[in-house]
């Protein structure tokens, strides 16, 4: 069964030196000097130490394949799970431990997996008995590795595991690749059924479990966090012609969600030039939109003092019931409390 990943466009992704950091402490832990291995395919190791320099995703996967060939492990990608920390998710992952339940957590990860690496598109779907989180790799290039779907779900599971300091078991794990020789490491870290040549990647969770508490939690500084990860991410997408798309969308917002398509005309094009223009800067039109429209409303409500209707008027919801239903989908919090809770933290006599 094939894995996912494609896109035949010269590559320009890249991936946080934090979740190359997790790789490298694998490979030091298998008995070989990663610092050897990254010289040997081009990669500066003394970067890593850079909370925020980013690795093109082709020299990520070439490292993939030199520890895998080194440590002659087909299930070295569980070995890289047990390494990840927050700084492999750069600010979402302390936005996580910040979160106050373990749903709210998994929401944030789905919504900024693309700071961690730009071939990431993870989904979290909630239902009233489970929440799924799936995993899509579109690296650019060549197939991504089966190893690195399962250091994202194992990694994903071992940190909440972490941030609760408690037990915590999925209801079931998908993963596309064949079982290896050696399924018991997947039962150990997983422990729970796991299903091998599936259609998807993804790990299953009760829901009762995404409800447990995250001890010590913030919520404040969480969604002082999402803010900064939601800058952070809209500067990633930030290629000369996304800007293009952005500035068009913050004119037409006022008036009502712009189709691609009427964004398209505006701009003298067809949607599929739009489309294939997007592509090449690794982005959508409706990812663009999602992220111009989170990115403004922070921006609105913490510096305006303009009512909740005002707001969504200006980001093209119908109604006020609208924006507030996205923004809790972003968030957790509705608008009003989110912005509560941002005068909270603000030093006495500022507005």
């Amino acid at each position: 069964m094939s894995e996912q990943s494609h896109s035949a466009t010269a590559d320009t992704r890249t991936a946080l030196s934090g979740y190359v950091l997790a790789i490298a402490h694998a490979i030091s832990e298998a008995g070989i000097d990663y610092r050897q291995l990254m010289a040997k395919i081009g990669m500066d190791y003394k970067r890593m130490e850079d909370f925020g320099y980013r690795y093109s995703q082709e020299k990520v996967t070439e490292l993939w394949r030199e520890a895998i060939a080194a440590t002659r492990d087909p299930n070295f990608g569980l070995k890289v799970a047990t390494h990840i920390r927050p700084s492999s998710y750069h600010v979402v992952g302390h936005a996580m431990l910040c979160s106050g339940t373990l749903r709210s957590a998994s929401r944030r990860f789905g919504r900024f997996a693309k700071l961690v690496s730009d071939s990431a598109i993870v989904t979290f779907v909630e239902s009233n008995e489970t929440c799924e989180l799936s995993i899509v790799l579109e690296t650019g290039g060549g197939l991504p590795l089966y190893q690195a779907f399962d250091t994202v779900l194992a990694g994903f599971l071992e940190y909440c595991r972490w941030i609760i300091h408690e037990e915590l078991n999925p209801l079931e794990v998908r993963l596309t690749h064949p079982a290896t020789e050696h399924t018991k490491e997947y039962e150990d870290l997983f422990r729970c059924p796991i299903h091998y040549e599936q259609e998807s990647n993804a790990i299953v969770f009760s829901s009762s479990d995404m409800d447990r508490a995250i001890p010590g939690a913030n919520e404040e500084l969480a969604s002082l966090l999402d803010e900064l990860a939601a800058r952070y991410l809209m500067d990633r997408l930030q290629g000369r012609f996304t800007r293009r798309v952005t500035d068009v969308l913050l004119v037409k917002l006022p008036n009502g969600e712009p189709s691609r398509a009427e964004t398209a005309q505006s701009m003298a094009m067809t949607e599929r030039t739009l489309a294939r223009r997007l592509a090449e800067e690794n982005t959508t039109f409706y990812e663009i939109l999602k992220h111009v429209r989170e990115k403004q409303a922070y921006a609105y409500l913490k510096h305006t003092e303009m009512n909740i209707e005002e707001i969504a008027y200006l980001l093209g919801f119908s109604d006020r019931g609208t924006f507030s239903r996205a923004f809790k989908n972003w968030t957790g919090r509705r608008p009003t409390e989110w912005r509560a809770e941002q005068s909270h933290l603000l030093p006495d006599g500022d507005e």
